[in-house]
């Protein structure tokens, strides 16, 4: 549900380097300098080379397939996602304990995710309570993400540890990603600002 557009798998890569999407497209298919389709054409040849140690990196016909209708959908699915978006930040303007992410001035919010961040210096509660208590109001939330420091690969690998990296442990201490997705109704928008808001109210300092 977090995605913005749905292909089962896979995903786009995207660039106006045609040196670079041309390697891209190599590398995504073992390396090799010619795909099935410009093999099997009418005007294609079986002939091909090996040029990199590539990848099984290229999306199945399939998934492509659900991308395209899926692009079809995406600027009324960005609307719905930018208007939920704006609901909440006018919800939790203001709100004591719930810091806002802030907008960076350019370019276009993809809004992927709504991160909310909970100050424990103004509630009694910490992050992971406040999800508790989210929970309990039947909302599913996450956390994006863990910091990849602190997960045991790169601890026993690279001897990382907490502390390592303090700004992304304090980001990773407060956030909590609150539903933000196409199907979801005005109401259920309103439903999630308002458990944010008891909880917030009932927790503050």
């Amino acid at each position: 549900v977090t995605k913005n557009i749905a292909t089962g798998e896979g995903g786009m890569l995207t660039s106006n380097d045609e040196a670079f999407i041309e390697k891209a497209r190599v590398m995504s298919l073992h390396g090799m300098s010619s795909n099935a389709w410009n093999r099997y054409n009418k005007h294609g040849s079986w002939r091909y080379e090996v040029l990199y140690a590539g990848f099984k990196y290229n999306m199945t016909d399939i998934a492509a397939a659900l991308g395209i209708v899926q692009l079809d959908k995406l600027e009324a699915m960005q609307a719905l996602r930018l208007k939920y978006a704006q609901y909440y930040d006018r919800a939790f303007a203001g709100l004591p304990g719930i810091d806002l992410l802030q907008d960076a001035g350019f370019g276009r919010n993809s809004y992927h995710l709504y991160p909310i961040f909970v100050d424990e210096t103004r509630l009694t509660i910490g992050r992971d309570r406040f999800i508790e208590l989210l929970g309990e109001y039947n909302i599913g939330t996450s956390v994006h993400f863990i910091p990849v420091h602190l997960h045991p690969l790169y601890r026993e690998r690279f001897g990382t540890k907490p502390g390592d990296y303090p700004a992304a442990e304090r980001f990773f201490s407060r956030v909590i990603t609150l539903p933000l997705y196409p199907a979801m109704t005005e109401e259920d928008v309103a439903y999630v600002a308002g458990a944010v808001w008891e909880i917030a109210e009932t927790h503050a300092k």
